[in-house]
């Protein structure tokens, strides 16, 4: 079967490579006389995974084009070198024998845990992308056929969706990071909050 070409408009990608939190693509359109070279960035930063472009340029020459796309890639280097050297807490990956295997009949939500390294792009291969609170989904039920887990990530705040799958296991008590403990406590702090703020709105 036909591989299904990645199409940005009419622009065929024909060169894609993915740095930090953003994707930089080169796209050719042979029909477009005036501009068939196109390059844009492109993320996926949204609980749905839906690829979003933007800064799209298109031209008429190739090389600017291949300038274009290598200098996006160089940008999105230096960016994940400064974001990386922010980090204060240790960057080892956790392993799957600082976790508890995740039963099928076990409920996950409102658990700290890990995503699988392989599931991660190689930079975000650390503890810091690694350890997520679960918050919501058909995924932290017992026994259910839904596998979407809402989560949060402890260190930066973010949320994401996962699938119940892409997780090595809970992580176990003696292994939770000192910063990871910390976190979880705000964030356990700040939810309790929340509801008593409500009422005295009322």
């Amino acid at each position: 079967m036909e591989k299904m070409k990645r199409m940005v408009d009419n622009y065929e990608v024909v060169q894609a490579i993915s740095i930090g939190k953003v994707e930089v693509l080169l796209g050719i359109d042979e029909s477009n006389a005036e501009r068939p070279y196109m390059v844009c960035t492109c993320t996926r930063n949204n609980s749905l995974g839906v690829e979003q472009f933007y800064a799209i340029a298109a031209g008429a020459e190739y090389l600017e084009a291949v300038h274009d796309f290598i200098s996006r890639v160089q940008w999105g280097l230096e960016d994940l070198k400064e974001e990386r050297a922010s980090v204060k807490v240790p960057l080892s990956p956790l392993t799957q024998a600082q976790c508890q295997p995740i039963r099928e009949d076990m409920r996950i939500d409102n658990q700290v845990v890990v995503i699988r390294p392989e599931r991660l792009r190689p930079e975000y291969r650390t503890a810091v992308n690694q350890l997520v609170l679960a918050l919501s989904g058909f995924g932290t039920s017992a026994n259910s056929r839904g596998r979407a887990v809402y989560v949060l990530n402890l260190y930066t705040g973010e949320e994401a969706r996962w699938n119940r799958e892409d997780f090595m296991g809970l992580i176990k008590p003696e292994h939770m990071p000192a910063w990871a403990q910390e976190k979880l406590e705000q964030h356990q702090i700040g939810t309790q909050q929340k509801p008593k703020q409500r009422d005295e709105a009322r």
